[in-house]
């Protein structure tokens, strides 16, 4: 059996970990070992390998477990692992690393698991949920319904907020007018400039609709 344990003692660096910590507030250790690596490893092993009740479970062990349920074919499948992992993700890098490798997560399952997340009390099982339909189901007939969703959303917290300005940047990119009107009739100062400020650092949204957006700030 693979040796999880001695690939991310031999795959760490000091200097990267410290990097890390700068950028990434998590209640498990972060060792150091690069994305990339991370990723390769993944396709060696199955989510089981990792041991989620361990006492010193790294965040790298994490991203593993994540990386390695997005190799799985089947949606069901991913669901369930998403639904193991989640009470480990604490911070938004693994969050958005971990929502970003299970392309699976796309059928009326997935999307009645991620609704509920937005209801959650949890902070980062919101932005599980934001990020989620980010990355799935803004270009298909559930847009109305998760831009309905996100209005209703009460949670306060940071993290929740920079993952709805990125949904509404990133929706700039695919239907500018729908984002335009959902982000003037946004009364939250932060979410709304920060959205503007996400969506004019965009290449992929052109000038004119950049100076559009920047006459919706808040001042």
């Amino acid at each position: 059996m693979v040796n999880i344990k001695k690939f991310i003692k031999d795959n760490s660096d000091f200097s990267y970990a410290e990097f890390s910590h700068k950028l990434i507030n998590s209640q498990y250790e972060i060792k150091g070992v690069r994305i990339p690596l991370l990723r390769n490893f993944s396709k060696e092993i199955e989510p089981e390998f990792i041991d989620l009740q361990s006492n010193n479970l790294s965040h790298e062990e994490i991203l593993l477990y994540g990386f390695s349920a997005g190799q799985i074919k089947s949606e069901d499948e991913q669901l369930e692992y998403l639904e193991n992992i989640l009470p480990y993700i604490d911070n938004w890098a693994t969050c958005d690393c971990i929502v970003s490798s299970l392309k699976k997560l796309r059928g009326e399952k997935s999307y009645n698991f991620f609704c509920k997340l937005l209801e959650s009390e949890k902070e980062f099982y919101v932005r599980v949920g934001l990020v989620s339909m980010m990355r799935n189901f803004l270009k298909t007939e559930k847009l109305e319904d998760v831009l309905k969703r996100i209005s209703a959303i009460k949670h306060d917290a940071y993290y929740v907020k920079m993952a709805v300005a990125w949904l509404y940047a990133e929706l700039c990119t695919i239907n500018f007018q729908r984002a335009k009107k959902q982000i003037e009739a946004t009364t939250d100062k932060f979410i709304r400039n920060k959205a503007i400020s996400k969506a004019c650092e965009s290449f992929r949204v052109d000038k004119p609709n950049k100076t559009e957006l920047e006459k919706l700030r808040i001042k």
